[in-house]
């Protein structure tokens, strides 16, 4: 709560003295003359604000999450969202704080506070709030961005997937018909991303292809189809669910609705404290990929199952694969033979 003003009485000057919305007024010496100007300074209407010169921080954030909610898929909206709202709430009146005020330190000092983000996640993060400031100097709404040069962490290597051993224990940790065990049983036998098998409905289902079918307005770069090849294993599981539901989507939670990155994560949180180790969906993809390249499958058919448009990703992401010992002296073997 703000502490309403009092005229005080300076000695060194033997003179009243009172400080009103930061500002200090000398009084004078006679304490009856010192409260009559007090009162009439208590009465004076507030100056209107100065003028912020050029765009506030706030208004480029708004600038780029207004074009982000019409040019970017709604997932990507809602990241940067998250992480503007989060800092901005670290910021003094956003609003009225010009957009060359915004410093680096403002960032890092945002970021540093979260002891609990790994180093991808806290260049995420960083780019998150440098991304819309570049964005808005490109366009020419400022000049320069106040914080295109922040040192962040190096960007890690997806090395882990998860094993076929470590699945095993994953899906028996939940019940035969639990909703949480058919998303990751279907995400494990296909290779699909996270954000396709949360929003499979029985319309893209090709069962005589043998195949889930996204048209290019739905596909990750909305320029391909995208089709997700199913093993039998994966169409029983697509069956099971078209049983029950004809309409909407087919993946839904067990409370019926649909599966978001947060209860997303809760329940991998939750599975953590029985298996001892962090898990997320994506690495389930990886897992895939290592699978099926372990098993021999060229990159080209590996990254066409993946739904990239060459091997090149794949190339990079996965070439951890061609170091590891066990692997190499197995394809030694094989060709020895």
């Amino acid at each position: 709560m703000a502490r309403i003003p009092k005229p005080w009485f300076r000695e060194d000057r033997q003179t009243y003295c009172v400080t009103i919305r930061g500002k200090r007024h000398d009084l004078g010496p006679d304490k009856t003359e010192a409260d009559r100007l007090f009162h009439e300074l208590m009465a004076q209407k507030p100056a209107d604000p100065k003028p912020i010169a050029g765009l506030s921080v706030a208004k480029v954030f708004d600038k780029y999450l207004d074009w982000c909610h019409k040019h970017r898929e709604p997932r990507t909206f809602d990241w940067y969202r998250d992480h503007i709202q989060a800092f901005m709430d670290t910021l003094k009146q956003p609003e009225r704080m010009p957009f060359a005020d915004l410093k680096p330190f403002h960032v890092i000092e945002w970021a540093d506070k979260h002891d609990t983000w790994g180093d991808s996640y806290r260049r995420g993060a960083i780019v998150a709030i440098q991304r819309p400031f570049n964005w808005a100097e490109r366009l020419g709404y400022i000049d320069k961005s106040p914080v295109r040069n922040i040192e962040k962490p190096a960007a890690g290597r997806r090395e882990h997937a998860v094993t076929p051993v470590e699945f095993a224990k994953i899906r028996d940790h939940y019940a035969e018909g639990d909703p949480f065990r058919e998303l990751l049983e279907f995400a494990w036998e296909t290779g699909c991303r996270p954000q396709e098998v949360k929003k499979v409905e029985s319309h893209h289902v090709q069962m005589e292809k043998h195949c889930i079918v996204f048209p290019p307005t739905e596909a990750k770069g909305k320029k391909r189809w995208r089709v997700i090849y199913m093993t039998p294993r994966a169409e029983q599981i697509i069956a099971n669910l078209q049983a029950t539901r004809t309409t909407g989507l087919l993946f839904l939670n067990a409370k019926g609705t649909p599966w978001n990155r947060w209860n997303m994560s809760c329940r991998f949180g939750r599975l953590k404290k029985h298996v001892g180790k962090t898990y997320c969906s994506y690495l389930l993809r990886h897992g895939f990929a290592t699978r099926k390249l372990e098993e021999g499958l060229d990159h080209l058919t590996v990254a066409a199952l993946l739904g990239h448009k060459d091997a090149t990703m794949l190339s990079k992401i996965y070439s951890h694969i061609g170091e590891r010992p066990d692997h190499l002296r197995e394809q030694l073997n094989k060709k020895a033979v």
